[in-house]
């Protein structure tokens, strides 16, 4: 698509899209929404936002050469230059983006996996398998950008409308077949992914996060559930887990309700607890309690399926399952699928373990979680592991600054009920005050006296993760929560470097020497 004409073709009418000043061959730009990164001949969309409205920086994309614009209707805009006018600039953008990008996302087959938690570790399980089956492909999500053959660094879970189909082009254009992406509620709501259809979606879990963004639980999961709704091929596969308690079941669900209003045939659920077997499409029929990591025998859809991954907990068990039926939505056989599971290690920073060569001392692990439900997760995963070592569990955990502030006492209880020792510390405190952030946390803290751990407070989470790794045992496990593989902290509005897992060798380290 480079024509208006071709893109008014493509529009919904709904939009009431006209062109002013031009007509159906008038040829479109490059498309921009940053009046500053405008050069002669692209088109401006100008784009409104959270904090700034594109309409204000006409004059400069114009000024800039912009030869053609995208404006809103009720937005009065002075000058000769040839426009489209639009009803919804925002809702324009999407089917604009793929149109000039030569609609990638019809070239590939694509998976897309939602959920408030286990969206990264899913997609590189996901990977891991399109890779084994010899599929050239991308990942796009949270650690990253995965493009055939080269990872760059990704600024948001899922990229807004004109990155995402320039990396999908830029992935045709080396060849790739398939891929998997993280489809975030933002992203949904915001309507990013479309007009994209996946051939595979996934919902991975469902609990409290963003209420910073979201009105309420029950528009979160009305975002996510639109992956499925309005995402999902109609000969696809659209799948979630069960035994996530009943929240949870609630939004299985209606994510899958979602997929069959939306005509979706193939709906599947998954299940860890054998008895589920009459009930769940994908489920364990035989656990193996002496393997070290996750070993099942699973029944699915398509067959029997071996399962053995060095990954452990149950929450990984579901995102192994939620891989399972994502690829087997893809067209992978399973045998490319128990291959590749039985060696992928996951995302960067998830449970991710730490260690110093030649250096004894605890066994520190690093995982993203970042909300009640993913540190109870981390915790579950890893107390059975202290309590064979007979050895303590202490967990320092933060809260981020600026984000959904409900969430900080639910965190703080979680981690005061599953661990012996709990650290309250920063995560990217941004613009808020840290030590209101760690009130706020604490105000959730059992006390100990009522079962709750040992509670240390330190605002410095680099001295936090030292005094935790320095004071423990040979026999405790250390979990250093919320950042994950992030390699930044946010103070105020500037970010530095820092990464929990260089904080934990050099604690590592000063502690062999120390010894």
């Amino acid at each position: 698509m480079r024509s208006v004409g071709e893109l008014l073709d493509a529009l919904d009418p709904a939009l009431r899209a006209e062109a002013v000043g031009c007509d159906a061959d008038t040829v479109i730009g490059s498309p921009k929404i940053d009046s500053r990164a405008v050069e002669p001949g692209d088109c401006f969309i100008a784009m409104p936002g959270l904090t700034a409205d594109g309409h204000d920086f006409i004059d400069r994309a114009v000024a800039a050469g912009a030869s053609l614009l995208v404006v809103r209707r009720d937005r009065a805009v002075a000058g000769p230059c040839p426009r489209i006018i639009v009803n919804d600039v925002a809702r324009l953008l999407p089917t604009l983006a793929a149109g000039w990008y030569g609609w990638p996302g019809e070239r590939l087959q694509l998976a897309g996996v939602t959920g408030t938690n286990g969206k990264t570790s899913t997609a590189h399980l996901v990977a891991s398998v399109l890779q084994q089956a010899g599929h050239r492909h991308l990942r796009l999500g949270t650690t990253g950008d995965w493009i055939v053959d080269h990872e760059s660094s990704a600024s948001f879970t899922t990229p807004f409308p004109i990155d995402l189909q320039r990396l999908l082009a830029d992935a045709c254009a080396r060849g790739a077949t398939h891929g998997v992406m993280e489809v975030s509620s933002h992203g949904l709501d915001q309507g990013r992914i479309a007009p994209l259809s996946f051939a595979a979606v996934a919902l991975t879990s469902f609990s409290q996060d963003h209420l910073d963004y979201h009105s309420s639980m029950a528009t979160y999961l009305q975002a996510k559930c639109l992956l499925a709704g309005a995402h999902c091929d109609a000969s696809g596969v659209a799948m979630a887990p069960l035994d996530q308690g009943q929240g949870h079941a609630q939004a299985v669900a209606a994510f899958l309700r979602a997929a069959a209003e939306a005509g979706v045939e193939r709906r599947w659920r998954s299940s860890r607890v054998p008895v589920a077997e009459r009930d769940a499409e994908i489920c364990v029929i035989e656990r193996d309690p002496s393997a070290v990591g996750l070993a099942a025998q699973l029944r699915t859809p398509v067959g029997p399926l071996a399962l053995r991954s060095p990954l452990v907990g149950e929450f990984n068990l579901d995102n192994l399952m939620a891989a399972v039926g994502l690829s087997i939505g893809l067209g992978v056989a399973l045998e490319h699928i128990e291959a590749a599971l039985a060696q992928a290690r996951g995302a960067p920073g998830r449970l991710e373990a730490v260690r110093s060569d030649g250096h004894a001392g605890p066994a520190v692990y690093v995982d993203y979680a970042h909300t009640p439900d993913a540190v109870a997760r981390s915790i579950e995963a890893l107390r059975p592991s202290a309590a064979r070592a007979g050895g303590k569990l202490i967990v320092v955990l933060g809260c981020g600054g600026d984000r959904d502030t409900s969430k900080r006492p639910l965190m703080g209880e979680v981690a005061s009920r599953g661990a012996d020792r709990f650290i309250a510390t920063s995560d990217n405190p941004r613009t808020e005050e840290p030590e209101a952030i760690l009130d706020q946390m604490i105000a959730g803290v059992v006390d100990q006296h009522g079962g709750g751990a040992e509670l240390i407070r330190e605002v410095d989470r680099a001295r936090a993760i030292s005094l935790a790794i320095g004071e423990a045992g040979e026999h405790d496990v250390v979990l250093l929560a919320g950042k994950g593989h992030e390699n930044y902290q946010v103070l105020g509005t500037t970010k530095i470097h820092f990464d929990d897992r260089e904080q934990a060798e050099l604690a590592l380290r000063a502690r062999a020497r120390s010894g």
